[in-house]
């Protein structure tokens, strides 16, 4: 309101009351004598806006770095100089002017600019700038949420924005309006956090939970210190706003991220990110430890992946890479790595380039699988079914894979010498037919309660008829194989000794 005017001294000061029409008498000590203090006193003034917010004498002392005494004077008419005065209007909140001189001053002063073009535009301008600037203010408030506050540290009030309803479901009027918002579990954390604030130099920040309607929002508060001359804190101001469902979205990306890390830590499964431009690795926790390296120990790059890798497989690696850049082939490779122990391990890669409008690769995004189990776990199947096969072949008896529906899957040689058949030949029969019909009832009632489960295995002797026509008489057993994944019936073996010898 009174911009128009530059007060440089107490001199200055006086001229520019006077050519503007105040009548305030003398001002050059700026004191207050004679009066008595039931009249519109400087100091009736003060005392009133101190009893009325409640202020001590003992707080305007050390936020104007004075005497509790030269306050109490000051109460009393006593004289006070100009730049206190201003000291102690900023700090109790009122215009200068009034608290000096006045309602009569500040109507003499509007009076005079109401008479001043210059003045009266000048003050339109500033006014028309105020409203505008509160008005955007206002709606960035409405739209972000955020809620605006003062504390005076040494009075303890506070004042909210007037929005502060939509944050905290009620409107904050006091600090025990405030804390009996504040989770019971963040309320003494809370309070050290703006303890320590009171020293801190810069912009604090701090996160806290609020409840509402028993409804827990998080709340995150942004605010700096304002101190007097003697750089001592005397407000605080600051901004707070709902950040729940930040919270909340970061809390469910680090359970997705520790159910994904997981996942990859089971499956031996690491992922992998690759800047072709600038050579900038990003791996997982799981790839780090895949090559036997501790986990973000250090940055990947390619040269150091590519010498982890087996020297009889690291050509054929660096050439599929280069393809999949430069000819937009399929990058899916194994290979085998050196850890840093000397150990060996077997790896399965996959991983896919893109590439800008202009056909540039950037990236390239994949996984590596440690497939070393599985590798030994076939290395050890073949071994195994090496040793059935040979054991299978070089038996002294027959041994046969039989299909439930009674077909000839498998036969060895032995088998094959028996029945007088070769594999190709016997594999067009069933044991039915091959069986002579007098035995055949009882082989088939003793399967049927081998597949219904009453029995696990059964033995019988019965005559089989050879590819020429003639019988001979074999000891037969079979058992039943099943499914390992379903446990559904998969085929019967069946060892069979001829006894043809011992019958005959």
């Amino acid at each position: 309101m009174f911009s128009g005017y530059r007060i440089v001294g107490r001199r200055a000061h006086s001229r520019a009351l006077r050519a503007a029409g105040v009548r305030c008498g003398s001002i050059n000590s700026l004191t207050v004598k004679g009066r008595a203090m039931t009249e519109e006193t400087f100091a009736t003034r003060l005392k009133g806006v101190l009893d009325s917010k409640r202020i001590m004498l003992k707080q305007v002392a050390e936020a104007l770095s004075v005497s509790p005494s030269a306050v109490h004077k000051w109460t009393r008419g006593g004289e006070i100089e100009y730049e206190r005065l201003l000291s102690l209007a900023r700090y109790i909140g009122v215009n200068w002017l009034w608290l000096r001189y006045g309602e009569q001053a500040i109507a003499d002063l509007e009076a005079s600019s109401a008479t001043d073009p210059h003045i009266r535009e000048l003050r339109q301008k500033h006014l028309t700038e105020i409203m505008e600037n509160e008005a955007r203010m206002k709606f960035a408030q409405e739209v972000s949420g955020i809620v605006t506050w003062e504390w005076s540290v040494l009075t303890d009030a506070l004042n909210y924005s007037s929005n502060d309803e939509t944050l905290f479901g009620r409107h904050i009027r006091t600090m025990d309006d405030f804390w009996a918002c504040v989770h019971k579990d963040d309320v003494a954390h809370l309070k050290e956090v703006l303890q320590r604030s009171l020293s801190a130099q810069e912009m604090h920040e701090w996160e806290f939970r609020i409840v509402v309607a028993n409804d827990t929002r998080w709340i995150s508060s942004r605010a700096t210190l304002v101190r007097d001359i003697e750089q001592r804190p005397v407000k605080m101001i600051g901004i707070s706003l709902d950040i729940t469902e930040r919270r909340r979205a970061e809390a469910a990306l680090r359970q997705n991220e520790a159910l994904l890390a997981k996942a990859q830590e089971i499956a031996h499964l690491g992922g992998w990110y690759w800047n072709i431009q600038t050579d900038d690795c990003s791996w997982t926790d799981e790839a780090y430890r895949i090559f036997g390296w501790a986990p973000q120990a250090f940055k990947v790059t390619i040269d150091r992946y590519l010498e982890s890798i087996v020297d009889e497989d690291r050509a054929r690696i660096d050439e599929a890479i280069q393809a999949a850049i430069v000819d937009r082939q399929p990058y899916r490779v194994e290979y085998a790595i050196r850890l840093p122990d000397g150990s060996r391990r077997e790896i399965r890669e996959e991983g896919e380039v893109t590439f800008d409008e202009n056909g540039r690769a950037l990236t390239m995004v994949g996984a590596s699988q440690d497939i070393t189990e599985q590798r030994l776990a076939e290395l050890e199947y073949r071994e195994s079914e090496e040793r059935f096969r040979a054991i299978f072949e070089q038996a002294a008896v027959g041994i046969a894979h039989v299909g439930l529906d009674g077909r000839w899957l498998r036969a060895n040689k032995k088998l094959c010498d028996i029945l007088g058949y070769d594999n190709e030949t016997l594999a067009g029969h069933t044991f039915q037919q091959l069986t002579a019909p007098d035995d055949l009832g009882e082989n088939l009632a003793l399967l049927d309660k081998l597949l219904a489960g009453q029995i696990d295995t059964y033995t019988l002797e019965k005559r089989f008829i050879r590819k020429n026509g003639d019988t001979v008489w074999a000891k037969v057993t079979t058992s039943l194989s099943r499914h390992p994944v379903t446990g559904k019936p998969a085929h019967l073996i069946t060892v069979i000794e001829d006894i043809d010898a011992q019958r005959g």
